[in-house]
């Protein structure tokens, strides 16, 4: 057997388990999230759809209890969306709407990755690069918008790549339409993208160095003005939205409130969560370790990139699905040999990221479907058999119940669904002054504080109803000896107090 044909079969075999490897990961990442393609938040974010789909986008804030009080919702469109699907098919059109968003961001990651690998030793090397460096997104295979904007922040990267290698700057135009969606799917990330445009004003190698002419540096600025003008136009467009400046200036307006207490786990830094910590490491691990070996130094806007999304990662868990896929892109790069790919190289790409988008759809909508089964345990499962589970509860407060705290916050958004006014939720952002206006209730901070005082706090702080969790139920009568016992369902129980 020549040593042509042992080349060839080594390069078939090679290609073969790259496929084989990408598309088990692909089916395998679903299954790994317990809960599904749905989650607690879900609660708050049909509850806000059914408002907008009915009412029109609110002003002022439709779940408190306290009249008057302003609101963003920062994920409007989202939320709109995800209502048309359980309007459409109830709680199972939920569960596999996330089809959707999960398999464009894939293509757009993807063919962010092909476009990096650049005519790799083995065609199919870009998409088992793309499936790991996507393995992480398994936490945000979920009802939450992220999935959006880690799509757009992929066709993003992909745009000013297709610029910078001689595409003409009409291609640009992409970019304000990608903050347009960004800031009305997830206005707190719209900056994301537009931060990964910047990146690409920074001079390559060889475009300037020390002792170069006047017109050499003029001619550089002279070649990042479409884009800066692209990059402008995304700031403006982030204006347009329902809120105006307060939706652009979200992630601004919220970080304060948000991060009250340290008890939202994801605005948490890495390092107070080894399993974490340990994907943080892993990423900029490979990153590293990708260059040194190719000897390749990933292009100057990619560097920069990373450092940010590094750095961004580690200050909250929240943000690691960054730090993760970025660092993919520059193993992407160290894995390229050519500037160009060849036609039946780029052929074959464009089958696998259509392969690798179906099996991960598919296997999205079977993870999802499974989630909804009410015979499945925990909150975030089961959603058919909540709604029953939670009746007495949701009866015995009625219609103005008054002030309700419980240990578990995921219940108020299931009460904020089920139209029972509430003063507070999981995202406390909404109630800060800075968003609600003044006055605004801030019996958030009251219930982070009472986790530490206990339920003898509960008293002081005049809240008229519990909701604890049933094995809960002896220490609460203990510590306020007034309690009644009025309702149970779905593992709580809800006191009078």
């Amino acid at each position: 057997m020549n040593q042509t044909r042992v080349a060839k079969i080594v390069r078939c075999a090679s290609a073969a388990l790259a496929v084989l490897l990408s598309m088990a990961i692909m089916a395998l990442l679903p299954a790994i999230r317990s809960a599904g393609t749905l989650d607690t938040d879900g609660w708050f974010l049909l509850a806000s759809g059914r408002v907008i789909v009915e009412s029109g986008i609110p002003g002022t804030n439709p779940f408190t209890a306290i009249a008057g009080q302003g609101i963003v919702l920062q994920q409007w469109l989202h939320d709109a969306w995800l209502y048309l699907w359980w309007k459409a098919a109830g709680y199972t059109g939920v569960a596999v709407s996330v089809a959707v968003p999960a398999a464009l961001t894939l293509w757009a990651y993807a063919g962010t990755v092909s476009r990096l690998a650049q005519n790799p030793r083995y065609p199919w090397a870009p998409l088992l690069i793309s499936a790991v460096g996507f393995a992480l997104m398994t936490s945000y295979l979920s009802v939450r918008p992220s999935l959006w904007t880690a799509a757009l922040l992929f066709v993003t990267i992909s745009t000013c790549l297709e610029w910078r290698r001689g595409a003409s700057s009409r291609c640009l135009l992409v970019l304000p339409v990608v903050s347009l969606l960004s800031v009305n799917l997830q206005a707190a990330l719209w900056p994301l993208p537009a931060a990964a445009a910047a990146c690409f004003l920074l001079p390559e190698e060889g475009e300037i160095s020390l002792g170069e002419s006047g017109e050499t540096v003029r001619s550089w600025v002279r070649s990042r003005l479409p884009l800066l003008a692209a990059i402008a136009g995304m700031a403006a467009v982030s204006l347009v939205n329902p809120y105006s400046i307060d939706g652009s200036l979200y992630v601004l307006r919220s970080l304060g409130a948000a991060s009250y207490g340290g008890v939202i786990l994801e605005l948490k830094p890495v390092w107070a969560m080894p399993a974490s910590a340990l994907f943080w490491g892993v990423a900029i691990l490979a990153a590293i370790t990708s260059c040194a070996i190719a000897r390749r130094f990933p292009p100057r806007w990619l560097i920069a990139f990373w450092l940010a999304a590094s750095m961004a990662g580690a200050l909250a868990v929240r943000c690691l699905w960054i730090t993760w896929t970025v660092s993919f892109l520059i193993v992407a790069v160290s894995a390229g040999r050519k500037d160009e790919l060849d036609p039946r190289t780029y052929r074959a790409l464009i089958a696998g990221r259509v392969v690798l988008c179906l099996v991960l759809a598919l296997s999205v909508i079977n993870s999802g479907l499974h989630s909804i089964d009410s015979g499945n345990r925990g909150v975030e499962s089961g959603w058919c058999g909540i709604d029953g589970d939670m009746e007495q509860i949701v009866e015995a407060l009625g219609d103005n119940p008054g002030r309700i705290w419980s240990e578990d916050a995921a219940v108020m958004n299931y009460l904020e669904w089920a139209e029972v006014p509430v003063t507070y939720d999981m995202r406390p952002e909404i109630w800060s002054e800075a968003i609600a206006g003044n006055g605004a209730a801030n019996d958030y901070r009251l219930y982070v504080d009472s986790l530490e005082g206990g339920y003898g706090h509960l008293g002081k702080h005049c809240w008229a109803w519990a909701i604890v969790m049933d094995s809960h139920g002896k220490r609460l009568e203990k510590a306020c000896p007034g309690a009644e016992r009025t309702a149970s369902g779905r593992g709580y129980t809800l006191y009078r107090l």
